[in-house]
């Protein structure tokens, strides 16, 4: 059963292209290990997707977004000890046509037994990244209002909301207030026209970038 409502829109999200808040940490927590997409990685992620309560999958779904993925884009955080994998994120080339050079965040997910231990806001300091050194000039995703663990790695990563109807604006505001985050709209976006990927220091580094847990 899903909490997904109708009534309330997909959300939007989109990298400014600014330094990252708070201190540095590019590496998986203690116990972990991140590592990029090997053959037979399908089935365990079908798993993640259905533990993580997402639309269903299934082999075609998982080969169409494959077809997408940047190379070595497709992240996965695997137990050390085991080669478990508990969770994933991937790099999407956006192949509509209608927003050129826009990478889209794919799919974060985590085993619910792992939530909580940072990995989430690994694999988007990751998957980020990919998107930069790619030179890709804008990042996107698009989640549910229902996922706040998820969203505070978001925010807390730097990615800001997009303000594309007053109903989203409404959702925000309440979304911040659940997950006590301040609702600043004038400082965000509100529709498709939106900052670039910044150059030079602007770059998400692994050596002074980032923090969070999922």
């Amino acid at each position: 059963m899903t909490n997904q409502d109708p009534e309330k829109p997909q959300l939007r999200m989109i990298w400014p292209g600014r330094a990252l808040p708070g201190p540095p940490r590019p590496e998986p927590p203690s116990g972990y290990a991140i590592r990029t997409y090997q053959p037979g990685d399908e089935a365990p992620f079908l798993s993640l997707m259905a533990a993580g309560d997402f639309d269903p999958w299934d082999e075609e779904k998982v080969q169409f977004n494959r077809n997408r993925v940047l190379p070595g884009g497709w992240f996965f955080a695997v137990v050390e000890a085991t080669g478990e994998i508990v969770a994933t994120a991937m790099c999407l080339h956006n192949y509509t046509g209608t927003s050129p050079f826009t990478g889209d965040v794919g799919w974060l997910a985590c085993d619910p037994a792992h939530r909580g231990r940072g990995l989430g806001m690994a694999l988007m300091i990751h998957v980020t990244r990919r998107f930069l050194d790619a030179g890709y000039t804008r990042i996107q995703l698009h989640t549910e209002h229902y996922r706040l663990a998820a969203i505070a790695i978001y925010l807390k990563l730097g990615y800001v909301p997009v303000l594309e109807t007053a109903s989203a604006s409404v959702l925000w505001q309440e979304l911040c207030e659940r997950i006590h985050w301040t609702y600043t709209p004038d400082r965000w976006p509100k529709g498709e026209n939106h900052p670039g990927v910044a150059s030079g220091d602007d770059h998400l580094t692994g050596s002074d970038r980032g923090s969070g847990a999922s």
